[in-house]
């Protein structure tokens, strides 16, 4: 064991370069490399997945990685290739014959990390080539996927313990960052680990400081915020286009900051995350896209715009602050609108049945299929050009979509949600005077003009096809004069870099006897309305301490209060004048009854005394005996 984890550390150093592991990890390395069953529980930036990559390089053979998104699996293999460890990821989307040579490579040893995504580990092609593969560890990233009590369950993680038939005594590590005690039971269950070593970080961060502070003028508090504060930021919202908006606001207020959001293309993605990192660039105005495999140490100051859907979501968010374990503020600015915005957003996450139904169907005429058809099939897919087919909204109709997803009818790529973007690159009297000189670049650009908003600050995704029905031209002419306005540098126009695809998981059944899970389906409404009112609950002061709150809401019920959060400095500067009042009567008195000294305050301040009285007795600063207060004997 010595000789392996020296191999380990070998490894780190020779590929990621730290000179060694920090201590949990060491202890999670050890496990695996024991062969050891083990989940993981490491809060946001505690560096989960060297974790399982090191060990992969340590014992040989392969190491599969099943892991829920697309794009993460291709930011990962990515990284990892650039590195020099041969990986390779499958994924919904990929012909049969890329499977094919992709699975050989590693049969032959010429992979070490194969990223699986859950749905393919069901297919023929893949059941057929495992258990001819030389595995030597599976890893299962985002573990709280597995879970109908988590905030992200995918249906097709619920098959992952099947591989273990065919591999007994391979070692199985499950990882997550945020998980409740039931989440953990349910991963553990669900994968055949019953003999698992769990190893837990504490939820408590001591350096950051938490804060809610509720405002009206968001964008001015949070510009005299960064303005405040040093060192790198992060702010988060909801939506793409408030990333635009908000960093274009920050930066005519003379503050280096750029939106960041999942409708980008992956090279300005890297580009803008590459000068945040380097400190070229002060803030990332992001959607919860950002964050994945980030870890910057020093950034000071996490600012939550809008409200994240609950406790979860909000710790991994603002866990990405003070990494280096100096001081660093995670903050919520909200509005009086921002709670009924939440739960709006909430409720809308859950369309009703007739809704469900009528997506579904409209799915397999879009995709041209009969009952009885489409198993296992890839198509083509434009999610604009299906919601305007069907005269659907598109935000509604990517929710049914992804709900179906969940219910394991079919999965999206990613990418479904990109489709071409255009943004003009001149100002107005330049455009105008191209308008003028050429009558179709002057209706074109006009009709991008009338047809999107945005297009002067931002990559704004259109439709080839929408355009070409207004301007009653052909799509391939809207096309080729687009290419001729980037030619000229008036605009950026980009077609998507990969194929917006569907695959199909059943056959297409009557319209009749399509159904859903429901009994799962209330479950899960109930789960994530229970964890969004975990979330307004955090907003009050009857929260109490905010790592408090958190803690408890991660089942570690013996937190302190952590002395730093505007709830306890709150609590510090109002409670001096109770404290004063207790010792002045103590001294004029032998002693005042609980109830006489609670009736000189209102009742609005009633809970904190009491606190405050309980707090004292504690530090024997005071004695409460049969109802009396009393002198302390310090």
């Amino acid at each position: 064991m010595i000789t392996s984890l020296k191999a380990a550390t070998d490894i780190l150093r020779h590929y990621w370069g730290f000179d060694d592991f920090r201590p949990l990890q060491k202890e999670i390395v050890q496990q695996v490399l024991d062969g050891q069953d083990l989940l993981a529980l490491l809060p946001t930036g505690g560096g989960k997945s060297l974790c399982y990559q090191v060990p992969a390089l340590v014992l040989g053979g392969l190491t599969i990685v099943v892991s829920p998104l697309i794009a993460l699996m291709k930011d990962q293999v990515s990284r990892l290739k650039s590195l020099g460890i041969a990986s390779d990821a499958i994924y919904s989307g990929l012909r049969p014959i890329e499977i094919d040579r992709i699975l050989e490579n590693a049969r032959f040893g010429k992979t070490r990390l194969l990223y699986v995504s859950p749905e393919r580990l069901k297919t023929e092609l893949f059941l057929a080539r495992l258990p001819h593969l030389p595995l030597k560890l599976i890893a299962v990233d985002e573990a709280h996927c597995i879970s109908q009590w988590g905030h992200d369950f995918r249906p097709a993680y619920l098959d992952i313990g099947d591989i273990r038939s065919y591999f007994p005594k391979v070692p199985m590590i499950a990882l997550t960052a945020s998980a409740t005690r039931e989440v953990r039971d349910e991963i553990l269950s669900r994968l055949n680990m019953q003999s698992a070593i769990v190893i837990k970080d504490s939820f408590a961060r001591p350096n950051l400081r938490y804060h809610v502070i509720h405002r009206q003028d968001q964008f001015p508090y949070i510009e005299r915020l960064l303005i405040k504060s040093t060192g790198t930021a992060i702010v988060y919202v909801r939506h793409r286009r408030k990333c635009i908006e908000l960093a274009e606001w920050f930066t005519q207020k003379g503050i280096s900051a750029e939106g960041y959001h999942g409708g980008m293309d992956l090279k300005n993605r890297d580009r803008i995350q590459e000068q945040w990192i380097k400190g070229d660039l002060r803030v990332i105005v992001a959607t919860n896209a950002f964050g994945m495999g980030v870890d910057k140490p020093d950034v000071r100051l996490v600012v939550h715009y809008d409200l994240p859907p609950g406790i979860e979501e909000y710790y991994q968010e603002a866990g990405r602050a003070g990494r280096d374990g100096q001081e660093a503020y995670c903050i919520i600015v909200v509005k009086p609108s921002g709670a009924d915005n939440l739960v709006s957003r909430v409720e809308s996450s859950f369309p009703e049945m007739t809704q469900l139904r009528q997506v579904y169907s409209s799915m397999h005429i879009y995709l041209d299929l009969a009952v009885g058809a489409g198993l296992g099939e890839t198509f083509d897919f434009d999610l604009d050009g299906f919601a305007a087919r069907f005269h659907l909204k598109t935000g509604e109709a990517y929710t049914a979509i992804q709900i179906l997803a969940g219910d394991g009818w079919w999965v999206i790529d990613d990418s479904a949600l990109r489709g071409s973007t255009v943004q003009i690159l001149v100002d107005a009297g330049t455009l105008y005077s191209h308008q003028v000189a050429d009558r179709q670049t002057d209706q074109l650009t006009k009709a991008l003009l009338r047809g999107y908003e945005g297009l002067w600050t931002t990559p704004v995704h259109i439709h080839e096809g929408r355009l070409a029905k207004y301007l009653q031209w052909e799509e391939k002419e809207v096309i080729q004069r687009l290419v001729r306005l980037q030619a000229l540098g008036l605009v950026e126009y980009r077609k998507p870099s990969t194929r917006s695809q569907i695959t199909l998981l059943r056959e297409r059944v009557p319209e009749s006897s399509f159904t859903i899970d429901q009994k799962l389906y209330a479950f899960r409404k109930e789960r994530a309305l229970l964890r969004m009112k975990s979330m307004l609950d955090y907003l009050t002061d009857e929260a109490g301490c905010r790592e408090v709150f958190i803690r408890k809401y991660f089942d570690e019920p013996d937190a302190r209060s952590c002395g730093h959060c505007d709830y306890c400095i709150k609590q510090q500067k109002s409670d001096q004048p109770f404290r004063s009042k207790i010792y002045s009567l103590l001294n004029d008195l032998e002693g005042i009854t609980v109830r006489d000294f609670l009736s000189r305050y209102g009742l609005h301040d009633q809970t904190a005394v009491k606190q405050e009285l309980r707090q004292l007795a504690e530090e024997h600063k005071i004695k409460i005996v049969e109802d009396k207060i009393f002198k302390g004997d310090t």
